[in-house]
C-alpha cells in the first residue's frame, strides 16, 4: 500500500466518521438485553457483517473492545481507523498468523474485553460465517451477540461483500440479535449456521425498519 495513503488515510477516515457519528441519528434495539448480559460475568463475543463493519464504530468508541482485523494492507488501513476510537485490533485470519491471533484473543477476553468480529471476512463469500468466530465461541463458552447493522443514507461499492459506507445526516439502526451460547461439544458447522442465521435475522430487520433493502 502506497505510504501516503497510509500516512493520511487514516486521519481522513477517522475524521470523516466523526463527521458521519455527530449528523446521524443512532437507533439502538435491543439494548436491554445486552445490557443484562451484564449480569453474565465476562466478555461477549459480537459478530457483525463485513460490509457493516463502519456502522457501530462511533457508538461504540472507547470501550477497549478488541476487533479482528486481517493482514492485508486494506486490513492495515481499517487498523489504524478504529484505533481512533478506542478499538484494539487483533491482527490475522485463518489463512494468514491464525494461531497467533487466536492466542491475541484469548488474552484479550481474559484481560475482561470484548472481542468483536466480522465472521465473512475478509474474503468472504459475503454473509458465510467462517469457522473463526464459531471455534472461538466453542473453545471458551462466551456468549455471541449478532449485531445487526442498517443504515438509511450509504453508498454501496462493487466489491466481494458490497460495503456500505454511512454518508453524514442519516440513521443509523444498530439491532442486537438472539444471544448465543455454544460448548466445544457442538459440532462446528451447526455453530456456524446459527450464528450465520441470526445475523442475518438482526440484519434483515434493521434494514427492514429503516425501509431500505438487503443487498
Amino acid at each position: 500500500m502506497h505510504s501516503a495513503l497510509l500516512r493520511w488515510g487514516p486521519p481522513l477516515g477517522a475524521g470523516y466518521l466523526r463527521l458521519v457519528g455527530a449528523t446521524t441519528r443512532y437507533q439502538l434495539v435491543g439494548e436491554d438485553a445486552k445490557r443484562a448480559l451484564g449480569r453474565i460475568e465476562g466478555p461477549l463475543l459480537t459478530a457483525c457483517w463485513h460490509n457493516r463493519l463502519l456502522g457501530p464504530v462511533y457508538p461504540y468508541r472507547n470501550q477497549h473492545a478488541g476487533v479482528a482485523i486481517s493482514q492485508s494492507d486494506d486490513g492495515e488501513l481499517i487498523s489504524r481507523v478504529v484505533e481512533a476510537f478506542g478499538f484494539v485490533p487483533i491482527r490475522g485470519s485463518s489463512s494468514r498468523g491464525g494461531a497467533q491471533v487466536l492466542r491475541t484473543m484469548l488474552r484479550h477476553l481474559g484481560q475482561g474485553y470484548d472481542v468483536g468480529f466480522t465472521p465473512d471476512g475478509p474474503r468472504g463469500p459475503r454473509y458465510v460465517v467462517q469457522p473463526g468466530l464459531a471455534h472461538l465461541a466453542c473453545r471458551t463458552g462466551r456468549p455471541v451477540l449478532p449485531v445487526g447493522v442498517g443504515m438509511s443514507r450509504k453508498l454501496v461499492f462493487s466489491s466481494w461483500d458490497r460495503f456500505q459506507l454511512p454518508l453524514p445526516f442519516g440513521r443509523i439502526r444498530i439491532q442486537f440479535g438472539e444471544v448465543l451460547r455454544f460448548t466445544r461439544d457442538d459440532p462446528l458447522g451447526d455453530v456456524q449456521q446459527r450464528i450465520g442465521a441470526a445475523l442475518i435475522a438482526a440484519t434483515e430487520a434493521a434494514d427492514r425498519a429503516l425501509g431500505v433493502r438487503s443487498p
